[in-house]
């Protein structure tokens, strides 16, 4: 086992243990894909404590872990800010990378923030309380654009459009033909992204190349992107199967 994943285990098992035997409700720090993959593998070895994953909207990627023994807690912990230029005209094109680089340099470890939304060179990010004064006072400029930040809720958080609408062709529903077919490449790097562990159904690790995917089910590949799976829409005379998809932004 490697040591990152071992000191992984033994904080969620801590935060599990304190839960139960306090009874006080636990939270960890944002957890990637790979992060609750591991966290679902040890479930057995977790107390008789109820758990719940969110990360500030539905369909969130990096989730925290709550332990909690009665009511489920309303993340009362979690701030939604903005960010966006003060100029539109004379911004920079800003990407993911852009703004996550801008909050690591303040010094912002990965885990306390949970998912950038990028929509129309404006940042919607998710991140604990405890951080958000840090981030709205310090943080000035990303890349050469100088930005306003405002604190928003939950509600403007569901109102962006993350999602982008793709018909694709595919020979059947395995998972190698979807992704290919999502991000045009080929079946041999498809195979090499699912065989890195880069691949992820649901939030869950696949390793398996012929995995067969239903609807609704979101697909995620590290370094590629997200996208839902929508279902069969239409068959071609030659037998291809024409699939509709969600791309995230």
């Amino acid at each position: 086992m490697e040591k990152e994943e071992l000191i992984l285990r033994n904080k969620i098992l801590d935060l599990a243990r304190k839960a139960y035997f306090k009874n006080v409700v636990t939270y960890s720090a944002f957890l990637n894909l790979y992060e609750q993959t591991i966290f679902e593998q040890i479930q057995n070895e977790l107390p008789n404590i109820r758990n719940i994953m969110f990360g500030g909207y539905s369909e969130a990627e990096r989730k925290i872990v709550c332990f909690y023994f009665d009511e489920i807690p309303d993340f009362d912990m979690l701030e939604y800010i903005k960010i966006f230029p003060c100029n539109k005209k004379f911004a920079d094109n800003l990407t993911h990378r852009d703004f996550l680089g801008a909050l690591m340099n303040l010094g912002i470890e990965r885990h306390m923030i949970g998912d950038i939304c990028i929509d129309d060179n404006t940042a919607h990010i998710i991140t604990f309380k405890t951080m958000s004064e840090t981030i709205i006072n310090d943080l000035s400029m990303v890349k050469h654009t100088k930005v306003v930040l405002e604190k928003e809720n939950i509600d403007s958080l569901k109102n962006i459009n993350r999602l982008e609408n793709k018909r694709i062709n595919i020979s059947s529903e395995r998972l190698d033909s979807i992704i290919g077919s999502i991000y045009n490449i080929s079946r041999s790097k498809v195979n090499l992204y699912i065989d890195a562990g880069k691949v992820f159904i649901n939030s869950k690790q696949c390793f398996s190349h012929s995995a067969k995917i239903k609807d609704g089910d979101i697909i995620t590949v590290r370094g590629l992107g997200r996208a839902r799976f929508l279902g069969i829409s239409a068959l071609s005379k030659k037998g291809r199967l024409f699939a509709e998809t969600e791309i995230f932004k």
